[in-house]
């Protein structure tokens, strides 16, 4: 037999749906005419930021970290690199899922943290590898916090992923990245303000049969020393080939030089000059103590004494130029 309501609860459903239509009224009044804020300075940061030099060391930093992985897990790991996002730390915090392995890192000398996070199933799969498992991605991901062996091998992979970004800034500022704790509530990570600007990088990561990302966070002011640099045109440096080096420096050794040792000057006048004759003696602005610099390609690196040696006219090499 099918319920009969009372007059308090028809009441009561029809005040609710009075409810839901005024909202829905003030919902579409505010698509039509009424005004939105718009926060033009962050609309300002976000759409002025260009740092390709960032850009070059994520791409750098994304090879290393492929390679890395796989090496460490000995298994195939592809790794893509998700385009740069410019957002306020309370949206990057939004999204960030409770639990997440968060480690925050110190990047010296720059001053404040930045944050490492990899996602809960990589975290897992990486876990099943080391201790042997032959089928990853079986581990209950939802529902439960890490475990203090799981953050133990984690943190043996975050330490190796910490080196390859170290190296992929090398070009760009020789700093310092190292672990400084690791935290699983968002809410314990705060390295900065709600309304503080974040660049959030994203490395998109496959492996068998998972995949997730392992996102960097850095306040935008922590990279404000080094604006310069990566809003500039950047290259990266080639790699030296120690081949390509020795090939050069012995054939830099087989260049002949030109090398001059002035004797000395003598200012003559034009009637002197028409009166030499044979065996006249020219006196010169040097004497026998005096160094005598050394040209090298007309330009004096060394001072020397002259003389003779087997019949060949000769210097003797007795400092450098500049310490003269």
């Amino acid at each position: 037999m099918a319920q009969i309501l009372s007059q308090d609860e028809i009441d009561a459903l029809l005040t609710g749906l009075d409810e839901v239509t005024e909202e829905k009224k003030a919902a579409d009044k505010s698509v039509e005419g009424e005004v939105i804020p718009y926060d033009f300075t962050s609309a300002a940061i976000t759409s002025h930021i260009k740092l390709p030099g960032l850009d070059v060391i994520h791409d750098q930093f994304n090879r290393g970290l492929r390679a890395t992985l796989s090496s460490t897990l000995r298994i195939v790991v592809d790794s893509t690199v998700v385009p740069t996002e410019v957002i306020s730390f309370k949206e990057f915090l939004r999204r960030v899922p409770v639990p997440c392995n968060i480690h925050i890192i110190k990047m010296e000398p720059l001053r404040g943290h930045a944050l490492l996070l990899v996602d809960s199933r990589l975290v897992f799969g990486i876990v099943e590898v080391f201790l042997g498992s032959s089928k990853i991605g079986q581990a209950r991901v939802e529902g439960r916090e890490f475990t203090s062996i799981e953050q133990r091998l984690i943190r043996k992979v975050v330490n190796a992923v910490l080196l390859d970004l170290q190296k992929a800034w090398k070009h760009i500022a020789k700093l310092d990245i190292h672990y400084v704790r690791s935290e699983i509530n968002p809410q314990f990570a705060k390295i900065a303000q709600n309304d503080e600007t974040v660049i959030v990088s994203k490395f998109q990561l496959d492996m068998d049969e998972i995949s997730g990302a392992i996102t960097l966070c850095v306040p935008l002011t922590m990279l404000q020393p080094l604006k310069a640099k990566l809003q500039s045109t950047y290259q990266m440096e080639a790699e030296e080939d120690p081949v390509w080096r020795k090939l050069f420096l012995q054939n830099l050794a087989q260049i002949d030089l030109d090398v001059v040792v002035p004797l000395g000057n003598a200012v003559l006048t034009t009637s002197e000059l028409m009166d030499l004759a044979i065996g006249d003696v020219i006196m010169l602005d040097t004497d026998l103590d005096t160094l005598l610099p050394v040209l090298v390609q007309n330009c004096p690196k060394f001072l020397g004494h002259p003389g003779v040696v087997k019949g060949q006219m000769a210097v003797e090499i007795k400092k450098e130029y500049e310490n003269a």
